[in-house]
């Protein structure tokens, strides 16, 4: 009998039922931030939200990226602040020309997914398990990839070669090796971008994207083929009218299609300061929006714009959202609940 009630108390507490409001909040939160040095005042201001709880993960560009040498120990400091939950270090590394550590920096450099799915499954395992184990020795835990956009209509994905192939199947295939490869190495992984922005031509950095007459539905095939080996989907800002007229970030009928082919994982917005929501939505209605559409993660990269105080400022958003009955306190113990359960997950 007490060994059942030990165990009910656990799942009680992995679903965060003793766990303030705010520091589930600050789990929900991904930023990016300027400096490459411990000394930034920027980078200090991020360990002490770290410390705090008042973020989840942050995330890595080429701005903070210098030589070997100098990430593994800004990345690796990033691990020592003594977070509530294991903090999650990412970086955006799919190879080609979205590339975090590229050779020009002293690292190893990787072919594109274009390229790479011109030879055999075999290979591309072998190439992105060089790949993670490379991330985890500079103590980045989470890859920001794959792509399992399709190749067509000469996109924005396409025209940077960053699809495997236009074949569901064969995208599937190749993901699942990048999946595979990541995880031998202790490195998580999210598929991008939800529902599909092969089919995009508007790059949704700069502007909105409207695929309502172009989109193509088999580019939901690869996360139905690949939801048990998922474990986050990044959600992109393209819009299908067929389904909403929001930005599928901010759509619950869009997150609600990915929960109803049966992907139980962490949801993760795109960058929230992407031209595509910035420029028509606020802040406040944004974060709103993104949760109550189902995301558990919300990114904020500071690439397009900065932002010192986004943790607090989203934080405040939320709590009054909730108070205020726009936010149900459920919601956000259900994110909190899915992103605690992968920041436990043991991989291999």
């Amino acid at each position: 009998m007490r060994k059942i009630l030990y165990l009910l108390l656990a799942l009680c507490s992995a679903a965060g039922a003793e766990v303030p409001l705010e520091k589930m909040i600050g789990q929900m939160i991904a930023v990016g931030f300027d400096g490459s040095s411990s000394s930034h005042e920027w980078i200090k201001l991020i360990k002490k939200q770290i410390r705090n709880g008042e973020v989840g993960a942050v995330v890595m560009y080429a701005k903070n990226i210098v030589d070997p040498r100098q990430l593994q120990q800004l990345a690796a400091s990033m691990h020592t602040q003594g977070s509530p939950l294991p903090i999650w270090v990412m970086v955006d590394q799919e190879g080609g020309k979205i590339e975090r550590l590229p050779a020009s920096k002293g690292f190893a450099g990787f072919p594109s997914a274009a390229k790479v799915a011109r030879g055999s499954v075999a290979n591309a395992f072998g190439v992105y398990r060089n790949m993670a184990c490379e991330l985890r020795g500079y103590a980045i835990n989470f890859n920001l990839a794959p792509v399992v956009d399709l190749d067509v209509n000469n996109s924005v994905i396409s025209s940077q070669s960053r699809a495997f192939s236009k074949k569901p199947e064969a995208v599937a295939k190749y993901a699942d090796a990048f999946i595979r490869a990541h995880n031998s190495c202790g490195v998580l992984t999210a598929l991008k971008h939800f529902p599909g922005y092969g089919s995009t031509v508007n790059d949704t950095h700069f502007e909105s994207a409207d695929t309502t007459a172009l989109y193509d539905k088999q580019e939901m095939e690869p996360y139905r083929l690949l939801l048990n080996r998922a474990h986050a989907v990044m959600v992109s800002h393209m819009v299908d009218r067929n389904v909403d007229d929001l930005p599928a970030s901010l759509s619950k009928k869009q997150i609600d299609l990915l929960r109803t082919i049966g992907f139980g994982g962490v949801v993760m917005t795109d960058d929230l300061q992407m031209a595509a929501i910035a420029s028509n939505f606020d802040l406040n209605e944004t974060v709103i929006r993104a949760i109550n559409a189902g995301n558990d993660m919300l990114l904020f990269s500071n690439m397009l714009a900065s932002d010192r105080e986004i943790p607090y400022k989203v934080r405040r958003i939320i709590l009054e959202a909730v108070k205020n009955k726009e936010i149900s306190a459920d919601r956000i113990k259900a994110s909190y609940g899915r992103i605690a359960a992968l920041k436990r997950k043991r991989l291999g």
